[in-house]
């Protein structure tokens, strides 16, 4: 760029030097004709200007080689962070964890090329991270991480694997060694789209496979039904990862949600579509399990923020009831004879 800046400055003072010689208006259409070897000489300058800058675009194109994001920056700032907060705010029984331990292990990830890493690469992480997760609270989810999440409520409700000191340290954060390098790469990095054995991907594998093993009692998941691809990804983290490593003596039952978004589309429901191959693929495991279309404690959280949709009028038998009861009779009635009217039809007799 600084040479690109001095070819700049040296067509700029040639132009210039141009005008003080001769002049503006006819004398400018006489340098022309009476200069050409000069303007040639310009417009040579002008052109190198322009293959330096394709030559530079292709070399900063080259460093961003990865269809991912790059590390994100403060990476360990961000990861102590949020370390230090569960041990002490979130979950305080876990403050001898070492943080800066578990940031050593996270990182050893260094020693290998961008597309070389294996789950088995964070066992050394989760063994320092690692911690109980209480019987009937684990969600697992599919294509609706802001849902899960809110719904989840910070382990108020339900844990995620977010929800863990393991998984909260790193949600939703990129990183990876520079391929020929040492140090992080935060100009891109590999996805499942370059590479299988990438680094974020195995992290989560190794995760999930963990989160799935000491979970126990109730087994919650929710899945999106406004999912195009489907609701239960054949090929997804739950599929592969989580329902294989779930122990069966462990397990009371699965609570599956298939959750659509406020006004659709409505794709797939409970014993349709993937969802019938998830509930086949439990059945044969033996696992007992409920199905469940808009769960109604999710559908609540989702209306919140659309009150006046068609999709959020919720009523009910006992509501409809007691609308039908208080309009036939009002506020005339003396409460006795009420009394005496549910006793009447209890016992079955005719007032």
């Amino acid at each position: 760029m600084q040479a690109s800046h001095q070819v700049g400055i040296k067509v700029a003072g040639e132009l210039e030097g141009s005008k003080r010689s001769h002049g503006h208006g006819g004398k400018c259409r006489s340098l022309m004709v009476t200069s050409p070897f000069r303007w040639f000489q310009v417009w040579m300058l002008l052109w190198a200007l322009v293959l330096r800058g394709a030559a530079a675009g292709s070399a900063g194109a080259a460093e961003y080689h990865w269809s991912g994001e790059g590390t994100n920056r403060h990476l360990e700032s961000l990861f102590l962070g949020r370390c230090y907060e569960y041990i002490f705010l979130v979950n305080p029984d876990l403050r001898d964890k070492n943080c800066s331990a578990i940031w050593e292990a996270f990182k050893s990830v260094l020693r290998k090329s961008p597309c070389s890493v294996l789950p088995s690469d964070y066992d050394l992480f989760m063994n320092l991270s690692r911690h109980s997760i209480p019987r009937d609270k684990s969600l697992f989810w599919e294509n609706n991480y802001y849902l899960v999440s809110a719904y989840a409520d910070n382990t108020q409700r339900l844990m995620t694997l977010s929800d863990t000191l393991y998984g909260g340290v790193a949600d939703l954060l990129m990183w990876c060694r520079e391929e020929n390098g040492t140090d992080f790469d935060y100009q891109s990095c590999p996805t499942e789209k370059d590479c299988e054995n990438n680094a974020v991907d195995s992290f989560w594998k190794r995760l999930s496979s963990q989160f799935a093993y000491d979970s126990s009692g109730v087994i919650h998941v929710m899945l999106n039904g406004s999912e195009p691809t489907g609701a239960y990804p054949v090929k997804g983290f739950f599929a592969d990862y989580e329902i294989p490593n779930f122990q069966k003596d462990k397990v009371t039952r699965f609570e599956i949600w298939v959750m659509h978004d406020i006004g659709g589309p409505y794709l797939e429901s409970c014993g349709e579509g993937s969802m019938k191959i998830l509930e086949n693929r439990l059945k044969n495991m033996e696992y007992k399990y409920e199905c469940i279309n808009n769960y109604r404690s999710v559908k609540f959280l989702q209306c919140l923020d659309h009150t006046a949709h068609s999709d959020c009028v919720f009523s009910s038998a006992a509501e409809s009831t007691q609308q039908r009861f208080l309009s036939l009779f009002g506020r005339k009635w003396d409460p006795i004879l009420l009394v005496i009217l549910f006793v009447s039809l209890a016992s079955g007799i005719h007032l």
